[in-house]
């Protein structure tokens, strides 16, 4: 039995990603691990909320910090209810240091982490991804699992292949968690420049792989720019998927200047992505 951790900033809705984490565990036959990341430093309430004209209001503080300890209650309460409906094996951690560090430290001892894209841990509006989301995916010890907005159980698997080892590492790792469960259909998808030739990178090796995993297998390989072809190609699957890609080792500064196939896809669509690099 795999064990997958879903993590939940306890103040916000945990509804999209605890749908994700359960149908992933059902379809599994995993245990999941709910990990409510309440860490003390982070606050529905801002510094200004607590002051008025004589200055800072200890029990406004007082009062504030209840709510959000309530919150953070009812969230955890709502995924017990939620496991135990559907009769999962499952549990709940309550990690209350650092936040990143928490979550970090919990990969080291999980198959899969389960994360909504819109987590940050900051009281300011961030674009996606924030610098939370980064760090997780830079420095994760288990493959991601980045949910979307909606829940839409996905009919489909896509792989991102690019002929370098991150992204065979990635294909691995779905295959080893999912491959005994699923029956769906699976294409592989290689962007090549349009001065070479059409040929799949590693074609002979990647699919001696494969078929040790997956039975319905189709090879896509286009011509291009990646990030415009496989969003081009991708507009147009009539199925829901996942998407599997070996991506976010980049250092920070590169990052300025290129954003991921990852971010990428994450903007484009209302779709999960299955995330993975070894180190």
């Amino acid at each position: 039995m795999n064990k997958i951790i879903a993590a939940f900033d306890g103040l916000k809705s945990i509804d999209t990603t605890s749908d994700y984490a359960i149908y992933l565990s059902k379809l599994l036959k995993s245990h999941l691990t709910g990990v409510f990341l309440d860490d003390k430093s982070y606050t529905s309430y801002k510094i200004y909320d607590l002051v008025f004209d004589q200055g800072v209001s200890e029990k406004k503080l007082h009062n504030l910090k209840e709510d959000d300890n309530n919150k953070r209650r009812t969230s955890a309460n709502e995924f017990y209810k939620r496991g135990a409906a559907n009769k999962l094996a499952f549990n709940i951690h309550h990690d209350e240091k650092t936040a990143i560090s928490e979550l970090l430290h919990e990969s080291i001892f999980a198959d899969l982490l389960i994360l909504s894209k819109g987590t940050s841990f900051n009281h300011h509006e961030e674009k996606y991804p924030s610098r939370f989301l980064q760090d997780v995916l830079s420095n994760s010890q288990c493959p991601v699992f980045l949910t979307p907005d909606t829940f839409k159980e996905f009919q489909k698997v896509i792989f991102l292949f690019d002929g370098k080892s991150n992204s065979v590492y990635a294909l691995k790792m779905f295959a080893y968690l999912m491959s005994p469960h699923i029956n769906m259909p699976v294409e592989v998808i290689s962007i090549k420049p349009m001065d070479e030739n059409s040929h799949l990178p590693e074609n002979k090796l990647l699919k001696e792989l494969m078929k040790r995993h997956f039975s319905n297998i189709s090879f896509t390989v286009l011509k291009g720019i990646s990030e415009v072809e496989i969003i081009n190609h991708l507009q147009k699957e009539p199925l829901s998927f996942v998407t599997v890609i070996g991506a976010y080792r980049r250092s920070m500064i590169s990052r300025w200047f290129k954003s991921s196939m990852a971010d990428a896809l994450v903007n484009a669509f209302e779709m999960p992505l299955f995330i993975a690099h070894n180190k």
